[in-house]
């Protein structure tokens, strides 16, 4: 079966990783029939380093690359933009920063073939690149376990005529409101974990202020997603347990302990779908705890932001 794919590749500042995404794209064994680099505001110099790279290879093997900037300055709107202006029947999602072999679209495009569907999609396998990064990863997406990703997906575009397009201007959250459509529509998403992807250097966070920071940033516009209620419950419990500890203090010796020993332990373990982790890297459960206090801290105020924002008016562009 032959089929006519579109790439999309959001990029906002990636002069660092730009050359490994351009090699590993072009030498995909199965070519798609265009490559859309679509700018999400880059204030570096990757737009340039794109032109003059599309300048020097385009038409080389067939793929026509374009690089597209739409005054778009996130992930999900700057996806949209390339699914709006691609010109095939599949599009395919691929992020700068990542790991993916050269076989990535041949895997998915044999998958659909066999094992029929609309849309297939690889995985991310994370574990880390320092103490606070692995720290992030395990309290996460789990040190070594694959989860399902956006990129490396193939999709048939007709899909987003039922499902609509991913949330305009969020930068994390639009995924999970996808799959929540995806199941609401009864659309079978296949998961093909022959094909993976992994971060080309830090997985989360380098340093407790970066970690801070983006927990901010991730958690603001996870508020006001259609049936994604754990900014609230999340909140909520938070707050209850916050003036709690005011009334009694066998309850905040209940809470401090439960939580030292669901950070620190459970929560890794449960993640990382075993003790791989403490196996491997057993100094790591002195600096759960305090990463995962951080992490909590600023997904609170994150979502304590986006509340205020999105219910209060403060300003409904989420980023």
């Amino acid at each position: 079966m032959s089929f006519d794919i579109t790439v999309v590749i959001p990029y906002h500042n990636e002069e660092k990783t730009l050359g490994t995404t351009l090699e590993l794209i072009s030498q995909q064994t199965y070519q798609p029939k265009e490559v859309l680099f679509v700018n999400s505001s880059s204030t570096d110099g990757s737009s340039e380093l794109i032109d003059q790279w599309i300048k020097e290879n385009q038409g080389g093997n067939g793929c026509c690359y374009r690089n597209i900037f739409e005054n778009t300055d996130t992930p999900s709107s700057s996806k949209n933009v390339g699914i709006r202006l691609s010109q095939t029947e599949w599009v395919a999602f691929m992020d700068c920063g990542l790991l993916f072999s050269k076989d990535w679209l041949e895997l998915q495009v044999n998958y659909v073939d066999i094992n029929g569907g609309d849309i297939v999609s690889g995985v991310c396998e994370l574990s880390g690149v320092n103490l606070v990064d692995v720290c992030c990863v395990v309290q996460t997406y789990g040190y070594k376990t694959k989860r399902t990703v956006v990129p490396s997906t193939l999709v048939r575009k007709s899909v987003f005529d039922i499902t609509g397009l991913f949330l305009e201007n969020r930068r994390a959250g639009y995924d999970e409101a996808w799959r929540t459509s995806l199941m609401k529509a009864e659309i079978n998403r296949g998961l093909n974990e022959d094909v993976i992807v992994r971060y080309n250097g830090v997985n989360y966070a380098v340093s407790i202020c970066s970690l801070f920071r983006k927990m901010i940033e991730y958690s603001k516009p996870a508020v006001g997603i259609k049936n994604y209620y754990m900014p609230y419950i999340y909140t909520g419990i938070t707050l209850l347990l916050s003036v709690s500890i005011f009334i009694n203090l066998n309850i905040v010796i209940w809470f401090i302990g439960a939580y030292i020993f669901g950070r620190g332990f459970i929560i890794p373990v449960i993640r990382s779908k075993g003790f791989k982790v403490f196996v491997e890297q057993p100094f790591l459960i002195f600096f759960t705890v305090p990463v995962g206090f951080v992490m909590d801290s600023g997904k609170l105020f994150g979502f304590l932001q986006g509340i205020y924002f999105y219910h209060l008016g403060g300003n409904r562009k989420f980023k």
